[in-house]
Protein backbone atom coordinates (compact mmCIF):
# COMPACT_ATOMS: atom_id res chain seq x y z
CA UNK A 1 0.00 0.00 0.00
CA UNK A 2 2.92 2.30 1.29
CA UNK A 3 4.50 2.03 -2.75
CA UNK A 4 0.74 2.76 -4.43
CA UNK A 5 0.76 5.94 -3.25
CA UNK A 6 3.80 7.42 -4.14
CA UNK A 7 3.86 5.80 -7.71
CA UNK A 8 0.16 7.00 -8.03
CA UNK A 9 1.23 10.24 -6.68
CA UNK A 10 3.90 10.70 -9.70
CA UNK A 11 1.43 9.29 -12.15
CA UNK A 12 -0.78 12.35 -10.98
CA UNK A 13 2.01 15.19 -11.14
CA UNK A 14 3.32 13.70 -14.43
CA UNK A 15 -0.46 13.98 -16.02
CA UNK A 16 -0.47 17.61 -14.80
CA UNK A 17 2.59 18.57 -16.31
CA UNK A 18 1.50 17.43 -19.56
CA UNK A 19 -1.73 19.33 -19.23
CA UNK A 20 -0.12 21.76 -18.34
CA UNK A 21 2.89 22.60 -21.60
CA UNK A 22 0.67 24.52 -24.52
CA UNK A 23 0.62 22.48 -27.73
CA UNK A 24 0.05 25.36 -29.65
CA UNK A 25 -2.99 25.17 -31.53
CA UNK A 26 -1.35 21.72 -32.79
CA UNK A 27 -3.73 19.97 -35.01
CA UNK A 28 -6.88 22.08 -34.67
CA UNK A 29 -8.39 23.37 -37.50
CA UNK A 30 -9.68 26.89 -37.95
CA UNK A 31 -11.55 28.43 -40.86
CA UNK A 32 -10.17 31.45 -42.35
CA UNK A 33 -10.92 34.36 -45.16
CA UNK A 34 -8.75 35.80 -47.57
CA UNK A 35 -10.38 38.44 -49.06
CA UNK A 36 -7.38 39.02 -51.81
CA UNK A 37 -4.58 36.82 -52.71
CA UNK A 38 -1.91 36.73 -50.15
CA UNK A 39 2.07 35.43 -50.35
CA UNK A 40 3.22 33.49 -47.53
CA UNK A 41 6.46 32.10 -47.47
CA UNK A 42 7.23 31.77 -51.28
CA UNK A 43 3.99 30.22 -51.84
CA UNK A 44 1.17 32.46 -53.60
CA UNK A 45 -2.90 31.86 -52.39
CA UNK A 46 -5.35 33.08 -54.23
CA UNK A 47 -8.31 34.66 -52.13
CA UNK A 48 -11.05 32.38 -50.69
CA UNK A 49 -12.11 30.33 -47.77
CA UNK A 50 -9.26 27.91 -46.33
CA UNK A 51 -9.23 25.61 -43.39
CA UNK A 52 -5.86 26.07 -41.56
CA UNK A 53 -4.71 23.39 -39.18
CA UNK A 54 -0.99 23.66 -37.09
CA UNK A 55 0.44 20.11 -37.54
CA UNK A 56 4.46 19.22 -36.67
CA UNK A 57 6.44 17.51 -38.97
CA UNK A 58 8.96 16.28 -37.02
CA UNK A 59 9.88 18.82 -35.15
CA UNK A 60 9.09 21.53 -37.42
CA UNK A 61 5.68 23.66 -36.64
CA UNK A 62 3.61 23.32 -40.33
CA UNK A 63 0.46 25.70 -40.85
CA UNK A 64 -1.74 23.96 -43.59
CA UNK A 65 -3.69 26.03 -45.73
CA UNK A 66 -6.82 23.97 -47.86
CA UNK A 67 -8.78 25.25 -50.21
CA UNK A 68 -11.12 22.81 -52.31
CA UNK A 69 -8.31 19.72 -53.20
CA UNK A 70 -5.16 22.29 -52.80
CA UNK A 71 -3.21 22.35 -49.98
CA UNK A 72 -0.57 24.76 -49.05
CA UNK A 73 2.14 24.13 -46.50
CA UNK A 74 3.83 26.39 -44.25
CA UNK A 75 6.58 26.46 -41.97
CA UNK A 76 6.17 28.38 -39.03
CA UNK A 77 7.75 29.19 -35.46
CA UNK A 78 5.51 30.04 -31.95
CA UNK A 79 5.88 33.36 -30.70
CA UNK A 80 4.60 33.97 -27.29
CA UNK A 81 2.19 36.80 -26.38
CA UNK A 82 2.12 38.48 -23.08
CA UNK A 83 -2.13 37.60 -22.61
CA UNK A 84 -4.62 35.41 -24.97
CA UNK A 85 -5.49 37.17 -27.44
CA UNK A 86 -9.05 39.14 -27.70
CA UNK A 87 -9.73 38.34 -31.56
CA UNK A 88 -8.18 36.62 -34.47
CA UNK A 89 -5.97 38.83 -36.56
CA UNK A 90 -3.28 38.36 -39.71
CA UNK A 91 0.18 40.57 -39.70
CA UNK A 92 0.76 41.67 -43.36
CA UNK A 93 4.11 43.49 -44.65
CA UNK A 94 3.91 44.83 -48.34
CA UNK A 95 6.38 44.12 -50.50
CA UNK A 96 6.37 46.00 -53.91
CA UNK A 97 2.96 44.81 -54.98
CA UNK A 98 2.99 41.53 -53.27
CA UNK A 99 0.68 41.39 -50.06
CA UNK A 100 2.69 38.84 -47.73
CA UNK A 101 1.44 37.63 -44.72
CA UNK A 102 4.03 37.10 -42.16
CA UNK A 103 1.98 36.33 -38.59
CA UNK A 104 -1.17 35.26 -37.31
CA UNK A 105 -2.87 35.31 -34.17
CA UNK A 106 -5.87 33.26 -33.23
CA UNK A 107 -8.65 34.06 -30.93
CA UNK A 108 -7.97 32.97 -27.76
CA UNK A 109 -4.11 31.90 -28.29
CA UNK A 110 -1.42 32.96 -26.58
CA UNK A 111 1.37 32.70 -28.95
CA UNK A 112 1.80 34.13 -32.93
CA UNK A 113 2.86 31.74 -35.66
CA UNK A 114 4.79 33.51 -37.66
CA UNK A 115 6.30 32.44 -41.05
CA UNK A 116 9.01 31.63 -42.49
CA UNK A 117 10.85 34.47 -44.78
CA UNK A 118 10.79 33.85 -48.62
CA UNK A 119 13.64 32.95 -49.77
Amino acid sequence: MRKTIPLGLVILASSLLLLAEPNFGLNRSRMITFSDSVTIGSQALPAGDYKVTHVMDGDKHIMVFKKGQREFRIGCSMAPLERESPNTRFIYEQRGNTKVLTGMVFKGDNFRHEFEPQP
